[in-house]
């Protein structure tokens, strides 16, 4: 006992090996709490993968794909060859000439769809490991399984039109014939100089993880006006309201989705943020 009693003494006196196994027990537990909480430490170095998250579906994220529904239309060209036209519906000017053009045989797509399409595929195509799947309302109109972002009004846009008559739309009343129309009873029209748009964002009922969104506007600019916005400030309003739903109300100058403001909003802010707002409030007030 004694001879193992003076080796035991001898190797705790041993300064050098004392620091080594201290180490050796500290990493190792360091290693272990970091593997528990890895997915935890990892999103907070993903910022823009935790706010995606957040309002687009924790889903989206496992999937890695975004749908974006544009509100294309088609041209009917056999109630065109019964009025008796014998014109080309479409004409392309060029300095020199002018070219008649008879339209696609298939689906056609508006410019301003097209711009808040590629609003999105810009801000949300930079997400690591996100892609952002571009498809017509039309094809995409019995598919719900994942995330959708869908460009237009419920006048031209199938699927925008389903997501109106939800329950779980609290909010929106009527975009179409008139004025935006809200099931509180405050109303906005359109403007001489300025279109009016939303940007809704609801949990998706038939596959749990995802959402829906809508960017929609009682005219063109009010929808890529809209989409812009989203692609603007997903992040902050991944921030401003979580995983809540909500419905944001925005003016846009007719030429310009720069322009793009919120002028209303519906729905359920975190409490960080209302503590935010209400830190602003008290500070401007001392000012």
């Amino acid at each position: 006992m004694s001879r193992v009693y003076i080796l035991v003494k001898d190797i705790f006196y041993d300064i050098d090996f004392v620091r080594n196994l201290a180490a050796g027990i500290l990493s190792g537990i360091l290693i272990f709490i970091v593997g528990l909480r890895w997915k935890l430490i990892r999103s907070f170095f993903l910022r823009d993968v935790s706010a995606f998250k957040r309002i687009f579906g924790i889903r989206a994220v496992e999937d890695k794909i975004v749908s974006v529904t544009l509100d294309t239309y088609h041209f009917n060209r056999d109630l065109w060859n019964e009025i008796g036209s014998n014109e080309q519906p479409f004409i392309k000017g060029f300095p020199a000439h002018t070219t008649k053009i008879p339209g696609a045989f298939d689906e056609m797509l508006g410019y301003c769809s097209a711009r808040g399409a590629a609003y999105l595929i810009d801000s949300l195509g930079k997400v690591k490991d996100i892609s952002v799947r571009v498809v017509s309302d039309y094809h995409a109109a019995s598919e719900w399984s994942g995330t959708f972002i869908n460009l237009g009004s419920s006048a031209s846009n199938q699927k925008t039109d389903y997501i109106k008559h939800l329950p779980q739309n609290k909010w929106l009343e009527e975009d179409i014939n008139g004025p935006l129309r809200f099931r509180d009873g405050w109303q906005v029209s359109y403007e001489s100089r300025t279109d009016k748009g939303i940007v809704m964002k609801l949990n998706n009922p038939h596959s749990p993880g995802h959402a829906l969104l809508v960017c929609a506007g009682l005219g063109e600019w009010g929808t890529s006006g809209a989409a812009w916005f989203l692609a603007n400030y997903w992040k902050v309003l991944s921030k401003r309201f979580g995983r809540n739903p909500f419905l944001i109300v925005v003016a846009v100058s007719v030429g310009s989705d720069q322009t793009t403001n919120e002028i209303r909003m519906y729905g359920v802010e975190t409490r960080v943020w209302r503590a935010r707002r209400w830190i602003i409030k008290k500070l401007r007030g001392l000012q």
